[in-house]
C-alpha cells in the first residue's frame, strides 16, 4: 500500500496540487498471509466443541447437541504486562490466552463447512497428555477480547480461555 501524490506539471482544472490516491492495497491480504504463516509455524492443530443447546417453550433445555471442528491456534501465557486483562478480572490461574483464525474451513466429500470458535466452545489439547488414556487438556473459551480487522477483512482474534481440569499449563 502505498500514496501517490498528484505531480507538478501541466495545469488541470479540479485538481489540487494536493491530491493524493492509494496504489494497489494488499496489506489485508498480506497479514492475512502472514497470521497464517505464524500459526502453521508455531501453533497447533486443536480439536473444539461447540454445545448446541435446544430449549423448550419455558427455556428449560431439552437437548444438547455437541459439533466437533478442528481449530488452527497458538497458546501464550499471561503476563503480568496484560493489565488490561488484568483489570477485568480475566488474568487467575489456569487461563492463557488463546490467538485464532476467526474462521476454519473444513472440506469433506466436496463440500466446504466452515467454524468459528465462540464463547462457552471446549478446545481440546491432545498435547499435555496421553492420548491412548483418552485424557486430553481441555480449556473453555472464556471471553473473546480482540478481533483484529484490515479494511473488509478480519485477520485473527484473541481469547481468554481457562483451563477445565485446572491442571496448569505446559
Amino acid at each position: 500500500m502505498g500514496i501517490t501524490y498528484t505531480k507538478y506539471g501541466s495545469i488541470q482544472f479540479d485538481v489540487s496540487k494536493f491530491d493524493y490516491s492509494y496504489d494497489s492495497d494488499t496489506f489485508p491480504a498480506d497479514a492475512h498471509d502472514d497470521f497464517a504463516q505464524i500459526l502453521q509455524e508455531h501453533g497447533d492443530l486443536y480439536a473444539a466443541i461447540h454445545n448446541e443447546e435446544t430449549t423448550d417453550g419455558d427455556g428449560n433445555v431439552i437437548d444438547i447437541d455437541p459439533t466437533n471442528f478442528r481449530v488452527h491456534g497458538m497458546f501464550q501465557d499471561i503476563g503480568l504486562k496484560d493489565r488490561k486483562i488484568h483489570d477485568m478480572g480475566l488474568a487467575v490461574p489456569g487461563n492463557r490466552k488463546f490467538y485464532f483464525k476467526p474462521s476454519d474451513t473444513i472440506t469433506s466429500g466436496g463440500v466446504e463447512t466452515s467454524y468459528e470458535l465462540k464463547e462457552g466452545d471446549i478446545l481440546e489439547d491432545s498435547k499435555l497428555y496421553d492420548v491412548t488414556d483418552g485424557d486430553r487438556g481441555q480449556w473453555r473459551v472464556v471471553k473473546i477480547i480482540r478481533q483484529w480487522w484490515e479494511p473488509g477483512t478480519e485477520i485473527y482474534r484473541t481469547a481468554i480461555v481457562q483451563n477445565i481440569n485446572l491442571d496448569g499449563s505446559q
